[in-house]
C-alpha cells in the first residue's frame, strides 16, 4: 500500500488526461462512435480519467445544482443535522463521519475535511419497495422549506441519467461489445448526486486530505467542473497530476465495478482532493452504477485461456452494503455487537 504522496499543483499538461468533444457522437454523426471508443479505450487503460466537452447539459442546470450545494451547506448546524444519514447514506453527513477505509492505495487514518450531502433515486412513499420496508431503498430527506433546492438537484439528476448511459454505451464499444450490451443491467441505474463542501486545506491535521486517496466503486462517475481546482489524480508511475480545468467540462472516471466486468482491463485510478484555494470549495459529484439486482463478472470479450477471469459473480446491492459498513462511522457503530 503507497504512503507516497507527492503534491502536484499544475494541471495535466502532458495529455494523460485527454479533453474530448463528445458532441458528434451525441448527434450521431458516422465515425464519431468509434472515435470516442477508442479514445477511452486508450485513457482507461491508463488514467482511467478523462474531460468531456459539448456534453448538451445545460449550464443553468449545472450552476443551479452549485447554488444548491452552497444553499443547504449555508443552513446553520443544527437545521442540516436534522436530514442527518442513517441506515441508509442518504441526506447530510456531517465533518468526520467519514474515514475511507476501504482505500487500497493509502493507509486513511482521519476523516474527510469535507461535509456532503446524499440524493438518490428519488422514490414516493407508495413506492412498493418502500412500503415493503426493503432496506436497501429509502426516501430522499428534502429540507421542506427549501423547495428549490429539490426542484434543482433532481432536474439535475434527470439531465445526468441519459449522458451517463451515453457514456456506459461508449464504453461497451471500446471493449468490443454491442452498443447495448449494459442497458439490461442499467435499466434502473443506481444513482447518488453528492453535494460536497471543502473547507480551506490549511485546517487539515497531518494525513487529512478534503477526500482521502481512494478509487470510486461504482461504474462511473461524472463530475462537473467546480469553480476551483483540487481533484488530484494518481498516475501508474505514482505522481498525482489535476485535470485540465476547463469551463463547461465533466471530468469522467471509471469506477470499480467497471473494473470487475472488464476483468482489469479498466481499472479504476486512485484520486484525492486537496482544497489550497485558501477559501470554501463546492463539487457536485454524479455516481453512475447498474440496478441493485445486477449480477457483476467479466464480459466474455475481457477473459480467454491466457487471461481467465479475475472475479467471481457479485450482487451489486451485497457491494453496496459491504461499502457502507465499512466506510462510513454511523454504519460501523450500528452494526457492533451489544
Amino acid at each position: 500500500m503507497s504512503q507516497v504522496l507527492s503534491a502536484p499543483r499544475a494541471s495535466d499538461g502532458t495529455g494523460r488526461i485527454p479533453l474530448l468533444d463528445i458532441g458528434p457522437y451525441l448527434a450521431g454523426e458516422t465515425g464519431a462512435r468509434a472515435a470516442l471508443a477508442n479514445a477511452i479505450e486508450r485513457t482507461c487503460r491508463d488514467t482511467g480519467f478523462l474531460v468531456i466537452a459539448n456534453h448538451g447539459i445545460d449550464q443553468s442546470l449545472i450552476d443551479g445544482t452549485f447554488e444548491a450545494a452552497a444553499a443547504i451547506f449555508d443552513r446553520p448546524l443544527e437545521r442540516k443535522l436534522a436530514l442527518k444519514v442513517g441506515d441508509l447514506n442518504i441526506g447530510y453527513l456531517p465533518y468526520g463521519a467519514q474515514i475511507v477505509r476501504t482505500s487500497k492505495v493509502h493507509a486513511n487514518t482521519q476523516p474527510n475535511l469535507s461535509e456532503s450531502f446524499y440524493i438518490v433515486n428519488d422514490l414516493s412513499a407508495g413506492d412498493p419497495r418502500i412500503v415493503s420496508g426493503d432496506p436497501l431503498y429509502g426516501l430522499n430527506k428534502w429540507p421542506e422549506e427549501m423547495p428549490e433546492f429539490k426542484a434543482a438537484t433532481l432536474s439535475y439528476m434527470n439531465a445526468m441519467r441519459p449522458l451517463a448511459a451515453k457514456m456506459v454505451s461508449a464504453i461497451a464499444t471500446s471493449l468490443a461489445l454491442p452498443d447495448d450490451y449494459f442497458v439490461a443491467e442499467f435499466k434502473e441505474p443506481t444513482t447518488t448526486l453528492r453535494l460536497i463542501r471543502y473547507p480551506s486545506h490549511a485546517s487539515a491535521e497531518d494525513n487529512q486530505f478534503g477526500f482521502a486517496p481512494h478509487i470510486d466503486t461504482n461504474f462511473l462517475t461524472l463530475l462537473a467542473r467546480s469553480a476551483l481546482p483540487g481533484l488530484e489524480v494518481r498516475t501508474t508511475e505514482g505522481e498525482w497530476i489535476r485535470p485540465p480545468h476547463v469551463p463547461n467540462t465533466f471530468v469522467v472516471n471509471t469506477g470499480e465495478m467497471l473494473g470487475r466486468y472488464s476483468n482489469d482491463r479498466y481499472t479504476p485510478t486512485p484520486h484525492r482532493v486537496i482544497n489550497d484555494n485558501n477559501t470554501l470549495r463546492h463539487a457536485i459529484p454524479f455516481f453512475y452504477g447498474p440496478g441493485l439486482d445486477a449480477i457483476i463478472e467479466p464480459v466474455a470479450t475481457c477473459v480467454s485461456g491466457e487471461n481467465p477471469a479475475k472475479y467471481e459473480p457479485l450482487l451489486y446491492a451485497d457491494h453496496r452494503r459491504k461499502l457502507n459498513l465499512t466506510n462510513f462511522d454511523h454504519r460501523r457503530k450500528a452494526a457492533l455487537p451489544g
